[in-house]
């Protein structure tokens, strides 16, 4: 007797049930449907100079302070 349980010969197939398939042929249909009707789009969106999205905090807190100083006028 092997000393070790991975050192004992085994019969693959008597191990492992027959593989099940994990999704129906409608499964497979509506998937398709779904990608088919969900296709990939070019999204344009502004980046400020730093790298951030357009505005970035910085811009957001200039624009309230010009704002600020132009309604105390």
């Amino acid at each position: 007797m092997p000393d070790r349980p991975d050192e004992q010969p085994t019969d693959p197939a008597a191990q492992h049930p027959p593989a099940q398939r994990l999704v129906s042929e409608q499964d497979v249909e509506d998937a398709d449907d779904t990608l088919f009707a969900h296709p990939p789009r070019v999204v344009r969106r502004w980046v400020c100079g730093c790298g951030m999205d357009y505005p970035c905090t910085d811009v957001l807190f200039a624009r309230l302070v010009k704002a600020t100083a132009e309604a105390d006028k």
